[in-house]
């Protein structure tokens, strides 16, 4: 006996068959996803094998769309010697394609232009070419009767191709060269937040949508996938500033659930650590950065010269013009940028060029030992961090708040949805202290996120 004899007589009676629902009207569509339907005697030829490959790539292609784009690791970007540089990396574009590269890929920046209030967007794209070398047999057209032959290149290397595209935001070339960057990382994270509707935040906001329907299907999805901006910098040593996280969103979410993120007034997730990373990013360079030295004035003249002429004068005021003469002039004889730990430097965020800043993120200060209290007295907890107050201005709202590491990093969430923080504007912000069990800091950085603003009565 078998197994499956023996399973079968194992096997209780079956019962009767349950009926078939009826069945109702139906109607078809094609998916575009065709596959080979093989039989014995077919003549197999090129066409076929394309079939098939065509088949496994619709299906992957498929997937990978319905996964979500950007950036999976990798693809570094860089500018040194006046040369874009573009590490190795992985990215998913909307069509569902896979971008990965294996090798540094570079692009000489020379005699590249751009127009008025203009900027480059860093992008990899797909890019395929043939190679090989095999010879054409059995065919009438391509085997000459001399024998000869002829040969075709029967592979194809899909890899990808790193291109810059021209972008423009209005009012670009009106700001000081310190806050371009900071100005259209902000201008482009606010058009990220209207992207799908004007609800509840853009011109349409004062009406409920009236339509709920889902996203209609798009046929012409981007090949490309943005993994930074390019910015023009005569006062850095390359002449170029690149900023990362103003473009590259990390794939993180399936396009459905940043749809309706976004319909709702909320903020997707890889938008969120976007803004965070591009500030910490662009804090950590102005911080950190090295002026120019007395001996190479030609960066800075550049800079002044940009700052005279008179887009700049109509549309700023003589103190910010002379903060931002001081600000390049400043540290020429010692050959860098005051580094303030949050404290000692005298800049405030605004004159390095941060006027805006995302709901929630991390800043530097000092730690300075506690004063012995008093006999009769105890010491204050929750006392303000030195110099945080200097770094952020005088117009912001602070409160001062201690708590754990993983409360901290609470609040950093819960802010993910809630505006971004303009330094010359009243708005409530926390400055959160990560202390341990005996309330002393835990190192040398503290928190801020955007105050929750709600009010609440119970009628009577």
């Amino acid at each position: 006996m078998t197994l499956s004899e023996a399973a079968a007589e194992a096997a209780p009676p079956a019962g009767p068959a349950s009926p078939a629902p009826p069945a109702g009207p139906s109607a078809t569509a094609d998916g575009g996803i065709d596959r080979l339907n093989a039989f014995d005697g077919l003549f197999l030829r090129a066409e076929h094998l394309n079939r098939i490959q065509d088949y496994a790539r619709e299906l992957a292609l498929a997937v990978g769309a319905a996964g979500g784009s950007g950036v999976v690791d990798g693809y570094e970007v860089s500018v040194k010697d006046g040369t874009l540089r573009v590490g190795g990396g992985l990215a998913v574009s909307e069509q569902g394609r896979p971008l990965r590269s294996q090798r540094l890929v570079t692009l000489p920046l020379t005699g590249l232009k751009q127009g008025l209030d203009g900027f480059w967007w860093v992008e990899v794209a797909p890019d395929s070419r043939p190679y090989g070398d095999a010879p054409v047999q059995g065919s009438y057209c391509d085997d000459p009767c001399a024998g000869t032959g002829t040969t075709r290149r029967p592979y194809i290397a899909e890899g990808v191709r790193i291109r810059l595209a021209e972008g423009v935001e209005r009012g670009l070339d009106n700001q000081l060269p310190s806050s371009r960057r900071n100005f259209l990382a902000s201008r482009i994270f606010g058009a990220e937040r209207t992207e799908h509707s004007p609800w509840p935040y853009g011109p349409g906001r004062a009406h409920l949508p009236p339509s709920w329907a889902p996203p209609a299907a798009s046929p012409g999805r981007p090949e490309a996938v943005r993994i930074a901006v390019l910015l023009r910098d005569p006062g850095s040593p390359d002449g170029w500033e690149v900023d990362t996280w103003t473009a590259r969103r990390d794939r993180a979410a399936a396009p459905p659930q940043r749809y309706w993120q976004s319909r709702l007034g909320m903020r997707p997730w890889d938008a969120y650590t976007a803004q965070i990373l591009q500030f910490q990013d662009q804090l950590a360079q102005v911080l950190g950065a090295a002026q120019p030295s007395a001996a190479d004035l030609g960066p800075l003249l550049e800079q002044l010269a940009l700052i005279g002429e008179q887009r700049f004068l109509k549309s700023h005021t003589k103190d910010q013009l002379g903060a931002e003469v001081a600000r390049l002039i400043t540290g020429i004889g010692e050959g860098a940028l005051v580094r303030p730990r949050a404290a000692a430097g005298p800049y405030t965020l605004e004159q390095l060029g941060i006027v805006e800043l995302p709901p929630a993120g991390y800043l530097p200060f000092t730690p300075e030992p506690e004063p012995e209290p008093e006999p009769d007295q105890s010491a204050a907890p929750g006392a303000a961090p030195t110099g945080i107050r200097a770094l952020l201005g005088q117009q912001v709202d602070l409160r001062y708040c201690s708590c754990a590491p993983a409360d901290v990093a609470r609040a950093v969430e819960e802010a993910r949805h809630r505006d971004r923080i303009r330094l010359d504007q009243p708005v409530g912000v926390d400055i959160l202290l990560p202390v341990d069990d005996r309330e002393a800091p835990v190192g040398d950085w503290v928190a801020f996120v955007r105050r929750e603003q709600r009010h609440c009565c119970s009628p009577g």
